[in-house]
């Protein structure tokens, strides 16, 4: 068994902090309820230059570090893959 010392939050808690990420890097009001697993990123306002803010939003509120090879843009076609992919690197921590 495996237990951790520090706090892991759970898929709920990321994808809401996400969110919230999410929507202030994007400039837009919205209810983030309507950010599905399946929404694409790309069709809710994500450009290259928000994608950037997104990005360095996320690793100040997860605290972990993303390399290049990390990226591609199959994590914004779907809000799920976001989430995914920032739970294994926040349960890598």
């Amino acid at each position: 068994m495996t237990t951790h010392n520090a706090y892991s939050p759970g898929r709920e808690e990321i994808a809401a902090t996400i969110r919230s990420c999410l929507l202030s890097a994007i400039g837009i009001t919205m209810a983030a309820d309507l950010i599905a697993d399946d929404t694409n990123l790309f069709d809710v306002g994500v450009d290259s230059m928000n994608m950037t803010d997104l990005l360095l939003q996320l690793e100040q509120r997860f605290g972990f570090t993303l390399a290049p090879e990390d990226l591609s843009a199959d994590l914004f076609l779907r809000f799920g893959n976001l989430v995914s992919f920032v739970e294994s690197h926040v349960l890598r921590n």
